[in-house]
């Protein structure tokens, strides 16, 4: 939250009258008392005058003094800066869960690097962001429909099991899909994978469906050129491809990224987090200015009835 500022500045000027009724005050209070002592019998004066605290007559219009400086405060449109609270976001994470994604070139492999920077992108996020999760191979599976659960998305990715083949289309399509139920104002999707597809609907579906939905893709590739997987055939070279990837962000309005080890993923994962919190804008909390003044001036009433048996 940001600090205080005004949208009607104009109205301070009105702080000059309430200067002007504290030192009218304070001359008044001088004049009784100057009035008093002129008095040569004080025994006689003390023994018809009530016994009180002498501070007690200052509280009520002191008390009133601040309820106006508050009111004025109030006309001049008090704001803070604080995260738009129209703006409701929803993220689906799209990951890859094909067998490239054990390959070791990121230690201690690319899913588990992925896995970690996962939950630092978790713990970027506001706490009201619900986030979904899909994870994806030849076909896309929503394991966890967004949520503001975040402890949910990371014990999910735990469980998911590796798959053959890979398109990065089915993954687009199945968020899209999961994000027309969310109901958020500011949707985004960050899908993260080590290559291009090999199977699924070719790039182009998944980009039209994501700009009719005005839904950015985000993407994240992560590996190395010389990245190896130890299969049961033996190794596999699994090269990083970012082709198809960049295209995805560039043509639908995302970001894209390439990862060569776990600490520049955290980082990106860090920079993606803060690009899907709500925009910062001036909020009104004049309201709060005006009970603040209503509080101070009931108080002042109340207290000068208990006291003196009067108004102020």
């Amino acid at each position: 939250m940001g600090g205080l500022s005004f949208a009607a500045p104009a109205w301070l000027w009105l702080l000059v009258l309430v200067a002007a009724l504290a030192v009218g005050y304070f001359l008044v209070q001088r004049r009784r008392l100057r009035y008093t002592v002129t008095l040569t019998n004080l025994d006689l004066l003390a023994s018809v005058m009530p016994k009180r605290p002498a501070w007690r007559r200052h509280v009520p219009p002191a008390l009133m003094l601040l309820a106006t400086l508050i009111m004025v405060l109030g006309l001049a449109g008090p704001t803070v800066r604080m995260p738009d609270p129209s703006r409701n976001s929803v993220v689906m994470l799209a990951v890859d869960v094909s067998p490239s994604m054990m390959a070791n070139d990121v230690p201690p492999n690319r899913s588990e690097a992925m896995k970690s920077a996962v939950r630092d992108f978790l713990n970027s996020v506001p706490d009201d962001t619900q986030v979904g999760l899909v994870s994806f191979a030849a076909s896309a599976n929503v394991d966890v429909p967004p949520t503001q659960d975040h402890r949910a998305v990371t014990d999910a990715l735990a469980k998911i099991p590796y798959q053959s083949n890979t398109s990065l289309s089915q993954a687009v399509l199945t968020a899209l899909n999961t994000l027309r139920t969310a109901g958020g104002s500011s949707a985004g999707i960050v899908l993260l994978s080590d290559g291009a597809s090999n199977t699924g609907p070719p790039p182009e579906v998944a980009i039209e469906a994501a700009r009719a939905a005005k839904v950015p893709v985000s993407t994240i590739a992560l590996g190395t050129p010389t990245g190896k997987v130890q299969l049961a055939k033996g190794p596999v070279d699994v090269p990083l491809d970012t082709r198809e990837l960049e295209r995805l962000a560039r043509d639908t309005g995302g970001l894209t990224f390439t990862a060569a080890n776990e600490a520049q993923l955290q980082a990106i994962y860090s920079n993606i987090g803060e690009s899907v919190t709500p925009p910062i804008v001036p909020v009104d909390i004049s309201s709060w200015f005006f009970l603040s003044a209503l509080i101070a001036m009931v108080a002042a009433a109340a207290l000068s009835l208990v006291w003196f048996a009067r108004m102020p």
